[in-house]
């Protein structure tokens, strides 16, 4: 596997990140998931719309542009011969090295990462299961894509010894916020309801998409706090991200999903957007 480090092409097992690297050492640090489709990254500019926000937040300055990022995004497609195949894109950025403590150094020098494997074109419906964890939807991490995924890892293997796919968390007030990699939807009638980000969805980009979608079809889409009791009362349900696009659920916490219906035509539609984008 070859992949993009600092701007060279290196065996993915052959990169070396500094032992005194912030992400390394603190997880100090932030990244994008993206699927790329015959050598196109999906929504790129969402995604990097997305990653700038996030490192001007943090106050760590990207080293590449948009355009060597594509470029850097089309060498690694190339060496890894993923370039008519549907394939996984990881970017991650780290704030890079600094003096021991936790404050970040003042002379800042990011290290930026560029992998890439095959991924699947479907994924089979989903078992959910509400854990114990819970997401702070309090903590501006909630809105970013950071390297500081313990929580995130702590729910998926709580979920996956419960014989889960996914985890569903909720926040600190007992509202869903998300599952551990992904969105979540739930349809009743013509109604398509999701988390807000205020109770601690991450603004996922295949999230803005299924909104954007669900409603040319003519669902009434709606960002809202939603208690657990609509696990009970849901007509649908499904998870979203950008390698999923749309997973329906088949099972949450016990409780079989009648239908797939709405969500099986809105994956379509997604599927045909991507194919003219």
């Amino acid at each position: 596997m070859i992949a993009w480090f600092d701007g060279a092409l290196l065996p993915l097992g052959g990169v070396s990140i500094p032992a005194t690297d912030r992400g390394f050492l603190l997880g100090d640090g932030f990244f994008e998931t993206m699927a790329a489709r015959d050598g196109q990254v999906i929504r790129f500019n969402d995604h990097m719309d997305r990653l700038e926000d996030t490192a001007a937040f943090l106050k760590t300055p990207l080293r590449y542009t948009r355009a060597e990022i594509t470029a850097a995004i089309h060498d690694v497609l190339i060496a890894n011969r993923l370039t008519n195949k549907r394939a996984a894109l990881r970017l991650t950025v780290t704030r890079g090295s600094g003096p021991r403590g936790i404050l970040p150094p003042l002379d800042i020098c990011p290290h930026m990462l560029i992998s890439a494997s095959e991924a699947p074109d479907h994924f089979p419906a989903a078992k959910v299961k509400t854990v114990s964890l819970c997401r702070n939807e309090k903590s501006p991490t909630s809105r970013i894509k950071s390297l500081c995924y313990m929580d995130n890892i702590l729910a998926m293997q709580e979920a996956k010894e419960a014989g889960a796919d996914e985890a569903l968390m909720l926040n600190t007030t007992g509202k869903i916020a998300e599952g551990s990699i992904s969105n979540i939807f739930f349809l009743q009638g013509k109604n398509l309801l999701t988390p807000s980000v205020e109770d601690g969805a991450l603004p996922g980009v295949m999230r803005k998409t299924v909104l954007s979608v669900a409603a040319q079809m003519g669902l009434s889409v709606q960002e809202t706090s939603l208690t657990p009791d609509i696990i009970q009362t849901c007509d649908e349900a499904f998870l979203t991200n950008s390698l999923f696009r749309l997973r329906t659920i088949l099972e949450i916490d016990g409780r079989a999903i009648p239908s797939q219906t709405k969500g099986d035509q809105l994956l379509n539609k997604i599927k045909e957007v991507e194919k003219t984008a």
